[in-house]
């Protein structure tokens, strides 16, 4: 006996590879059989009935598909939407620009931290 991938129908292989991916223990078929119905992989809940020991040879050595359906997918992938537009508002600035002279004595940020350290002891002292 060659250790050669066992040749499943197309639908059958997809429904295979995707109850292999959801579940991780698959040696014990009545219980993979039950899982399978309950996904709703019935093509492939029929065919390990039926094949119990190339089940078990093709979860060891793996399966491909004979080629027999076309391979696709288990659900149809929607088209790529086009991006939403993006919206834009407008709103006006919110920083003032600063004005070239000195500013009142209330915040002290005219003349940096030195600036402000005076004007602060000027207040107070």
């Amino acid at each position: 006996m060659s250790r050669e991938k066992i040749k499943v129908p197309g639908k059958i292989y997809e429904e295979l590879v995707a109850l292999q991916r959801e579940i991780h223990f698959t040696q014990d078929h009545e219980d993979t059989i039950k899982k399978a119905e309950d996904r709703g992989y019935m093509n492939a809940a029929n065919w390990i009935r039926q094949n119990e020991r190339a089940y078990k040879i093709g979860f060891a050595w793996g399966f491909e598909s004979d080629g027999e359906a076309p391979q696709g997918t288990l659900r149809d992938i929607p088209e790529r939407e086009a991006p939403a537009p993006r919206r834009t508002i407008s709103r006006p600035a919110t920083m003032q620009p600063r004005s070239g002279g000195k500013k009142s004595s209330g915040s002290g940020n005219s003349g940096g931290i030195i600036a402000g350290i005076k004007n602060w002891l000027g207040k107070y002292f």
